[in-house]
């Protein structure tokens, strides 16, 4: 079965997620890009627990959830959170 997500609706959620625990469009940025970057290998700054409640672990995990789903572009995704455009590739 194949989904039918987009980047945009992956973006929606991840804006709806974060709405939902409280947290801003800011954050949700800034998340997404943490998640990103672990994803690609790449070191972060940003600690994805630094709540009681564990905010952005939860958003991570949605966050994480989207960009690992095979159906979706992660890079897609994050350039439509982040409203930055995909890089070109040669």
């Amino acid at each position: 079965m194949t989904s039918s997500l987009t980047a945009r609706d992956a973006a929606a959620q991840i804006f709806a997620a974060a709405a939902e625990l409280g947290a801003s469009r800011q954050e949700a940025i800034l998340v997404t890009k943490a998640v990103n970057a672990v994803r690609i290998g790449r070191s972060t700054d940003v600690p994805l627990n630094d709540t009681p409640q564990h905010q952005r672990h939860r958003l991570a995990h949605v966050v994480g959830t989207l960009l690992y789903d095979p159906a979706l572009n992660p890079a897609d995704v994050v350039a439509t959170v982040t409203g930055t455009s995909v890089p070109a590739t040669a």
